[in-house]
This record gives structure tokens, C-alpha cells and sequence, in this order.
């Protein structure tokens, strides 16, 4: 499995922004527009408790016994009977699923107090399913329990509800979807199979050059230390010009070494009255290069017994000759191949990791060897 550093991290999120911001502008929205927007809710309240048996000094046994009591009295709460009893009695399209669920109660056994509250849309439903809650609360205590000693501490009474809880829960929203948004960005990045830098292709085993000035110079360096009297392919695993970084190595490794360039895709600018053909290949002077341009017209020339002849009389004469093939997919760099003995593939930010070891495979198969991957950022 990919590992993350920080900065790449840093960098998945500027990237991603969108995926990190749409999770938590969705939940964000969907609190916010369910309890905020939603329009003014009611709550109704209501205080029971339960009154001593006997009367007298409050004691020890008396508060235990009210803890016992409130105990049980909360059993009754949680009955599935009540609520159904109390949708019947209400005659509304609730039923007593619903009612439980608007339903909330707070219990303090030592004082045996109840508070309870139901919250809900209307008005006067909000009231009335209280009062039921409420009363069928204490008829159940006086048929089960023989008694009746659950008075009210506060009639039933309804306010507007607060919005105040909506708007934490609307925010807290939004910070849970950032969450699941860095979340999903980062399952991404470690399932994604593109290359987002030159660490990437090191980490698949590759020597990795940039295309920079310092990166010529490396990749020149590579080929003196590396290669010895070479035939080296440039390639590109995109469908881009490779003409101008074959044109810039080739003019480096002039200053100090003997190169020769291999120009079949017409690159060059050369009068057409001195290209190559099978039957007379032209070695010209470009730029302080020297090189073979191929006509347009003869697409098989790489592939001809006279140019196989030729360069590898060259070979013999230069230190190394350099053969600009473009994309990789074209059939040059498959036909450069019976040529060469090392590669240097081009590849940018769109590159796949397998795309780029299932070619590098086919390269080696076929006895070439990939000298390195010089990678546009």
C-alpha cells in the first residue's frame, strides 16, 4: 500500500478540495435544512414526582425508597403500550413509534422527579401528546402499582424550541463531512494509481531524472558513468514532441563526448534535398550535432538492412548515438529496439505506475534496458 508524507498530503488536498468540501457542504445542508430551516418547532414539558407514602421527617430509608420507586415509575416510560394508547387517544396520523421517538424524559431517582417533554411541529399537538403521556404515566402507576402518589411539579406547558442546539448540530455537521471528505481524499490518493512525483517512479524502482538544465546534466552524467559506447532510445510514454529533449541532450553530450543523432521523425529543420535515403544515407552537421534525417516518405527506413548497417558502423565511431522515437506506442521505439541497448523513457503527471512497468517489462524483454524516466512535473 502507498504511504502518504505530510507535503503529499498537503498537495492531495489542494487537489482535491472539491471531494473534501462537498461531503461537508451536503451534511451541513441536510441538518441545517431539517431542524433550522424546517420552520418552528414546539416543545412541551411537564414535571412529575413522586410523593412519599407516608408522611413525616424526611429520612435516609425515605429517600431509598423513592429512588426504588422512581425506578420502577421509569419502566413504565419505556412501555410500547402507553404510546400505542396515547396515538389512539390522540387520533392523529401518528403512531406510537412515532410518539416515543418526539419522546424525551429525564429522571432524578434520588428526588424521584421526572421531567418530561415531547417535541413536535404543532402547537397543540405538542400539548395534547404530552397530556396523555402524562396521564397514562400515573394511570399506569395506579393500575400496577396500587397507588397513586405521581403528582405534577409543572402542568404541561409549550414554548417555542430553542434553534441554538440546530446550529451546533448544523456545524458539528459540516466538520464531520470535512472529516469524511480528508477521509475519502486520502483512500483515494493511496488506491490511485497515477504517479504524482519523481518519488513515486523511485519507489517503483526507476531512476528518475527532471527535465531541467540540472537534469540534462544528470542524465548525461548517467550515461557516461553507466553505459560504455552505447545506442541509447528516447522515448515518451505520451503523445508529445521528444525531439526537443533528444536536441538538448544531444548538444550537452557534444561538448565533451561524441554523439550522433538519429532524427526519423523529421524534428530537425533540414532541407529536404539533404535527407537520407536507403541508398544514400547523409551524415550532416546540425547545430554541432551530427545526424541522419530519414525522408517522411521512407517510414521504413529504421527498419531497413542499410541504416542497420550504418549505425552500427557508427557505433564504432561515436561514443554514443541517441534515436528520437516519440510515443512509445508508435512503431519506431518498437522498431529502435533491435538497435539499442538502453532506453530513456519520458513520462509526465498522468502516467500510470502499471502503464509504465508493463512497458518498461516489454523493453527489457525484448534486450534493452530502461537507463531511467525523466518525469515532467
Amino acid at each position: 500500500m502507498r504511504k502518504l508524507t505530510i507535503d503529499q498530503l498537503f498537495k492531495a488536498g489542494k487537489r482535491n478540495l472539491a471531494l473534501i468540501l462537498l461531503p461537508a457542504i451536503l451534511l451541513f445542508a441536510l441538518v441545517f435544512g431539517q431542524s433550522v430551516l424546517k420552520g418552528p418547532s414546539f416543545e412541551a414539558t411537564s414535571i412529575l414526582m413522586v410523593e412519599a407514602v407516608d408522611e413525616g421527617e424526611i429520612s435516609y430509608n425515605k429517600i431509598i425508597l423513592n429512588e426504588k420507586l422512581a425506578n420502577i415509575y421509569g419502566q413504565f416510560l419505556e412501555s410500547k403500550d402507553l404510546y400505542d394508547k396515547v396515538a389512539d387517544k390522540l387520533r392523529s396520523s401518528l403512531d406510537g413509534e412515532d410518539i416515543k421517538s418526539s419522546f424525551a424524559y429525564q429522571m432524578n431517582p434520588q428526588a424521584g422527579v421526572f421531567t418530561l417533554s415531547y417535541q413536535d411541529e404543532d402547537y397543540n399537538r405538542a400539548y395534547d401528546a404530552l397530556s396523555l403521556i402524562s396521564e397514562e404515566f400515573r394511570a399506569y402507576v395506579r393500575e400496577f402499582l396500587k397507588v397513586d402518589n405521581l403528582s405534577y411539579l409543572q402542568e404541561v406547558k409549550v414554548d417555542e424550541s430553542s434553534k441554538l442546539k440546530a446550529y451546533i448540530f448544523s456545524i458539528l455537521a459540516f466538520f464531520v463531512g470535512l472529516i469524511i471528505g480528508l477521509i475519502l481524499t486520502i483512500l483515494k490518493e493511496i488506491l490511485s494509481d497515477k504517479i504524482r512525483s519523481a518519488k513515486d517512479i523511485e519507489d517503483l524502482g526507476f531512476r528518475v531524472f527532471d527535465y531541467k538544465d540540472e537534469g540534462l546534466i544528470k542524465v548525461k552524467v548517467a550515461i557516461n558513468n553507466l553505459t560504455d559506447n552505447s545506442i541509447i532510445g528516447i522515448t515518451s510514454m505520451a503523445k508529445e514532441d521528444t525531439f526537443a529533449f533528444s536536441q538538448d541532450l544531444a548538444l550537452l553530450m557534444a561538448k565533451s563526448l561524441g554523439v550522433f543523432l538519429v532524427d526519423p521523425r523529421g524534428g530537425s529543420k533540414i532541407d529536404g534535398k539533404y535527407e537520407s535515403s536507403k541508398e544514400d544515407i547523409k551524415i550532416l552537421r546540425y547545430r554541432g550535432i551530427d545526424l541522419i534525417k530519414p525522408k517522411a516518405s521512407e517510414e521504413d527506413f529504421l527498419d531497413s538492412y542499410q541504416f542497420e548497417d550504418k549505425i552500427f558502423d557508427l557505433k564504432t565511431s561515436y561514443n554514443y548515438i541517441l534515436i528520437d522515437e516519440g510515443y512509445i506506442g508508435d512503431c519506431l521505439a518498437s522498431i529502435g529496439l533491435k538497435y539499442e541497448d538502453y532506453k530513456i523513457i519520458l513520462a509526465n503527471k498522468d502516467l500510470k505506475k502499471n502503464d509504465l512497468i508493463k512497458k518498461a517489462r516489454q523493453i527489457e524483454d525484448l534486450g534493452s534496458k530502461v537507463l531511467g524516466v525523466v518525469y515532467y512535473q
